[in-house]
C-alpha cells in the first residue's frame, strides 16, 4: 500500500486536531505570561565592536570566547582576508565591553580597536507595529483573492491555518524560551508564504472534487481530497525539512536560530494543511449550510 491507497478520515477525528493545537497555543499563552519571550540583541539593543587582530584569529573560537562573555548569542563577521571581525553583543555598558575586550586579547592576542559603541534596539515598538500590520494586510489580500479565486469559506479557512502557524512558532519559542530576534520575524512570514501553498493545494483539490459529491457529503469530499493530495504534503514537508536539518547540523551558530524557526513554523504548517485546513473548511460549509437553510 502506497500513501496513494491512503483514505483518512481527517473530519471526523477534527476535535482531536483542534484539542492537539489548542493546548499547544495555550501552553505558550502561559509561558508568554509568565517568562515572556527571550529577546535578542535586535530588540534589547547591545555593543558594536569592529577589532583587527595582529595574529590569524579563527571565527569559531572568536565566538566561543565572546560567548563566554554574553548572554544572548553573539552577531559575529569577519571581513574576508583582513582579519577584522565586526562584533555585535548585548552588552550595555562600558564596564562589561571592556571586560569582554580583556578577555579577547587574553585569548586571542593584541588588536586595534576600529570600532566601539553602545547601540540601541534596532528593531523597536514602531518596526515590530509596522510588521505586524504587513502580515495583517498580508492576510487580509491573500482572504480577498482566495475568496474571489475560489470561496469566502476556503479563504477564512486559510486565515485561520496560518494564524494557527503563527501562534505554534510562537508558543514553542516561548515555552523554550529560544532566542527571538529580526530573523524569528522574518521566518514567520516565510512559513506563512509556505504554509498558504501547501493548504491552497488541498483546497483545489476540494474544489475539483465537488461537482462529483452531493451536498451532503461534504464530510467525504474532505477526506478524499486531503488523502488525494496526502503523498505530495507530506513529500512537500519531508524534502523541505531534510534540508533545514542538514542546515542545522552543518551550518553556522549565526543561522541556526532562524533554521529552528523555519522547522518548527514548517512541521505546523505540514501540520495544518493536512489535518486542519480540511477540518476547518467543513466546520464552515457546514455552518454556511445550516444558516443559509
Amino acid at each position: 500500500m502506497t500513501l496513494k491507497d491512503i483514505r483518512l478520515n481527517i473530519v471526523g477525528k477534527r476535535k482531536i486536531w483542534y484539542c492537539i493545537s489548542i493546548v499547544i497555543i495555550l501552553a505558550g499563552l502561559v509561558s508568554f505570561f509568565v517568562q515572556g519571550f527571550n529577546t535578542g540583541i535586535d530588540f534589547t539593543g547591545g555593543s558594536i565592536l569592529q577589532l583587527t587582530f595582529d595574529n590569524k584569529v579563527d571565527v569559531a573560537d572568536l565566538r566561543e570566547t565572546v560567548s563566554d562573555m554574553v548572554e544572548h548569542t553573539p552577531l559575529i563577521q569577519e571581513s574576508e582576508g583582513s582579519n577584522t571581525f565586526n562584533i555585535r553583543t548585548d552588552l550595555t555598558t562600558d564596564e562589561d565591553v571592556n571586560g569582554l575586550l580583556a578577555a579577547i586579547e587574553s585569548s586571542h592576542g593584541s588588536y586595534s580597536i576600529d570600532r566601539n559603541e553602545l547601540v540601541g534596539p534596532t528593531i523597536g515598538k514602531e518596526l515590530t507595529l509596522n510588521a505586524f500590520l504587513a502580515l495583517v494586510i498580508a492576510c487580509a489580500l491573500m482572504l480577498v483573492y482566495i475568496s474571489i479565486r475560489f470561496q469566502l469559506r476556503f479563504g477564512i479557512a486559510s486565515i485561520i491555518t496560518l494564524v494557527h502557524d503563527a501562534l505554534i512558532l510562537l508558543s514553542v519559542f516561548t515555552i523554550f524560551q529560544l532566542e527571538v530576534s529580526s530573523s524569528f520575524i522574518a521566518a514567520i512570514l516565510t512559513v506563512i508564504g509556505y504554509s498558504i501553498n501547501a493548504t491552497i493545494v488541498i483546497f483545489d483539490r476540494v474544489r475539483e472534487n465537488k461537482p462529483n459529491y452531493p451536498a451532503d457529503r461534504i464530510k467525504d469530499l474532505v477526506n478524499d481530497s486531503v488523502s488525494q493530495t496526502l503523498a505530495r504534503s507530506i513529500n512537500t514537508v519531508l524534502t523541505t525539512l531534510f534540508t533545514l536539518f542538514a542546515l542545522l547540523i552543518f551550518g553556522g551558530d549565526t543561522t541556526k536560530i532562524f533554521v529552528l524557526a523555519l522547522i518548527v513554523g514548517i512541521g505546523a504548517g505540514g501540520y495544518s494543511s493536512i489535518v486542519l485546513s480540511g477540518s476547518v473548511y467543513y466546520d464552515l460549509a457546514t455552518h454556511f449550510k445550516k444558516k443559509k437553510k
